[in-house]
């Protein structure tokens, strides 16, 4: 019996340690880009995003938006996140090629992305499109208020087409007279969808913000996160998908119970994610200040048949003074020693 449930746990170990390349299972968890501890806010906005339709070569497309930080705020960090799905050349999945500028009274900044997250359904069929998420560090082109544009062009030279669900702009800003607050910025993409063999419990994904938390200092926590195409698939009676803040998404007994010895039991809500033909990211920012944990915080998104790709997960708390921050970072090691010992004693115990 002992080493059957070895047997088991090695197996749940490896599909967390080695996830799939891509499928419609969540194999692909959002990585975490910054890590900070200073005054300030953080402001996450998608300006005037409308869904573009098929681009083809040499379409443009531009988002606005208003930069608003207080007077004599300082901008820290600022992260564009442009969400393309549908990338194709003919029915060939194909990435996208295009060219990015920022727009800021009349004078036009090329701009490269940074990183490129993508995920894919995973099996050969028709349809089998590319979707991504392209992030841009405009830290040092925005840096005042004002109007921004952000403009894509498809630069491609052949018959390759995509489409943009809209941009995203992330903004931090470091001001004396706000509240200290700690974040985490999770970014990538996940595409999660229940059918074709998979189960809600696989169309999971599940990100860490890693690091101690005093919460007895914290005064508010709240989350932002955002979905491209979440909810999008409306008038269902059925749950579309789920929202998991420090509480375990049954994915098997063993495992289920092993993050439940770790981590303890949170909060779970159902259909946030919602949006429309014309705007087709779903924006969600909720409080978690009851739910925190002292250690290693975590949220999971899961779909029930919905389709949908998870591409952010922000974390913020606010605290009464700065000596309750920590921004001791946590290692993904050391976070994988504490499942295996915790795992051996939940063995043991079954004995």
């Amino acid at each position: 019996m002992l080493m059957k449930s070895c047997i088991i746990l090695l197996s749940l170990l490896i599909i967390v340690i080695f996830p799939a390349s891509a499928s419609y299972a969540g194999d692909k968890p959002l990585t975490t880009v910054l890590h900070d501890v200073h005054p300030g806010g953080v402001e996450f906005t998608l300006g005037n995003s409308k869904y573009s339709g098929e681009m083809k070569s040499n379409d443009t497309y531009t988002v606005d938006f208003e930069v608003v930080v207080p007077a004599g705020a300082s901008i820290r960090y600022v992260r564009a996140y442009t969400y393309w799905v549908w990338s194709k050349n003919g029915l060939e999945g194909i990435y996208p090629v295009m060219n990015a500028s920022v727009i800021h009274r009349g004078v036009v900044s090329p701009v490269s992305h940074d990183s490129r997250y993508t995920d894919t359904k995973g099996f050969a069929a028709r349809y089998d499109f590319f979707s991504g998420t392209d992030v841009y560090d405009l830290s040092d082109r925005i840096h005042e208020n004002g109007t921004y544009s952000i403009s894509l062009q498809n630069s491609a030279n052949d018959e390759r087409t995509f489409c943009l669900q809209g941009i995203g702009l992330l903004i931090i800003y470091e001001y004396q007279d706000s509240p200290v607050i700690e974040y985490w910025v999770n970014e990538g993409c996940d595409m999660i969808y229940a059918e074709h063999g998979i189960t809600p419990e696989m169309a999971t994904t599940t990100t860490y913000f890693k690091g101690d938390v005093n919460t007895e200092k914290v005064s508010r926590a709240y989350l932002i996160t955002a979905s491209p195409s979440g909810g999008l698939t409306q008038g269902a009676k059925q749950t579309r998908n789920k929202l998991y803040f420090n509480e375990k998404a049954e994915v098997t007994p063993i495992l289920g119970d092993i993050i439940k010895i770790l981590f303890g039991s949170g909060k779970v809500w159902k259909d946030i994610y919602m949006t429309s033909e014309s705007a087709q990211i779903a924006i969600d920012e909720r409080e978690v200040t009851n739910y925190l944990k002292t250690k290693d915080n975590f949220a999971s998104i899961q779909d029930s048949g919905d389709y949908m790709l998870v591409t952010n997960a922000i974390m913020v708390l606010e605290f009464e003074d700065e000596d309750g921050a920590n921004a001791k970072k946590t290692t993904g090691f050391e976070l994988l020693m504490g499942i295996i010992a915790m795992s051996i004693a939940y063995v043991a115990g079954k004995r």
